[in-house]
């Protein structure tokens, strides 16, 4: 009789904490943020005009592609792939989902200046680390899809979030060269807490920033591990970090057969095929897109919209995927980050269209929602 007054709490409770669960769950899956070319937050409408007469702002080659967390806001990186993107880095207030999100610049519109190199010029990825400093990368080059002007040279700039000040500046002339393609950076701390950048170059190699030395080298890959990729072939970085300064580094070609993995204290000390460790062989080409925060790798295939979580402490095979968002048949998403309560948050956005320049007068269309497997289908 006891176990059976004693089990009946325990059932209902088990219930109880589900169906609390499940509503946590639904709640994040309602919350959506729609940004598109008009959502860019002017200070006043002279100002806008100004813009818009001067053709600095043409909402349609407007499209965030990479964005961070932090403290309910997002900051995004929107690459000036076209003419006419008056902020390259800029920030959204998560606590107001509205119809359309306003994009604030980030810091400030003094740092949006186009061909001032004290500004940014095209920022094409930013990771924001545990000690909330935000890594910046800006490859210096605007117009990239249309006719690219060499503005200024690539930088990495650091911001502190806590009260939004540049803490450091870093000119990557010295490590680059003529054809580098630099494209994705994360940020590790050794065990003695100095910070450290690595940098994906798709010319072949993994740029390694020693911050607190102000030293910088490349670490060259194995010509294998681009075997039957192209020139213009994109090079994915992700971060799994581990105590004690045994963070591992995952990186693969989109195009490449197998993803591969690194620890960051080999490239920290300069090592390259000797310590690369493969971890699997793709089915299909993939997108690596981001992680959980821990040992998971969100992913999803070339040309398709479901996401797929990956744990990295196993081989990289289809049987260790597991499925956390059906398909949105709209678009697709360009990255993922960890967002408030630890829920992951999805960056998605009609790419083929604003890549082949066929989207309308307010540009891509680009969606900030919370992964949830039942994802509905929003296309306006």
């Amino acid at each position: 009789m006891s176990c059976r007054v004693t089990g009946l709490p325990l059932a209902l409770l088990f219930v109880l904490v589900s169906a609390l669960a499940s509503t946590d769950d639904l709640e994040y899956c309602n919350i959506v943020y729609r940004i598109n070319g008009n959502s860019i937050d002017f200070p006043c409408l002279s100002t806008k005009n100004i813009y818009i007469s001067a053709h600095r702002y043409q909402p349609r080659n407007v499209m965030p592609v990479r964005c961070q967390y932090d403290n309910q806001r997002m900051l995004m990186a929107l690459p000036r792939l076209r003419s006419g993107v008056p902020t390259t880095l800029g920030q959204i207030d998560l606590n107001k989902p509205n119809c359309y999100a306003h994009i604030k610049p980030y810091p400030c519109w003094a740092y949006q200046e186009e061909g001032n190199c004290n500004s940014l010029q095209s920022v094409i990825d930013l990771y924001v680390d545990v000690k909330r400093i935000a890594w910046v990368l800006d490859s210096g080059i605007t117009n990239f899809l249309e006719q690219p002007i060499k503005r200024c040279p690539p930088k990495v700039y650091a911001f502190n979030l806590s009260n939004d000040k540049t803490v450091k500046t870093i000119d990557l002339s010295e490590i680059v060269k003529s054809s580098s393609r630099l494209q994705y950076l994360v940020t590790d701390y050794n065990e003695l807490g100095h910070p450290f950048v690595y940098i994906s170059d798709g010319d072949g190699a993994i740029i390694v920033l020693d911050v607190n030395n102000n030293k910088s080298f490349r670490v060259v890959l194995p010509r294998a591990i681009s075997a039957g990729c192209g020139d213009s072939d994109v090079l994915y970085l992700l971060l799994i970090p581990k105590p004690k300064g045994q963070s591992l580094v995952i990186f693969s070609y989109l195009c490449g057969q197998k993803v591969y993995s690194i620890k960051s204290e080999h490239l920290r000390s300069g090592k390259g095929s000797s310590a690369i460790v493969e971890l699997g062989t793709k089915r299909k080409h993939s997108v690596l897109l981001g992680t959980d925060g821990g040992k998971g790798v969100v992913l999803r295939y070339r040309g398709e919209a479901e996401l797929y979580l990956w744990d990295s402490d196993q081989p990289y095979r289809e049987c260790n995927f597991e499925l956390i968002q059906n398909a949105d048949e709209c678009r697709l998403s360009t990255h993922v980050v960890v967002g408030k309560n630890e829920h992951l948050l999805s960056l998605s956005s009609n790419l083929s269209d604003f890549l082949n320049n066929t989207c309308g007068v307010g540009g891509a269309s680009s969606r900030l929602k919370y992964v949830c497997k039942e994802c509905d289908d929003d296309c306006y």
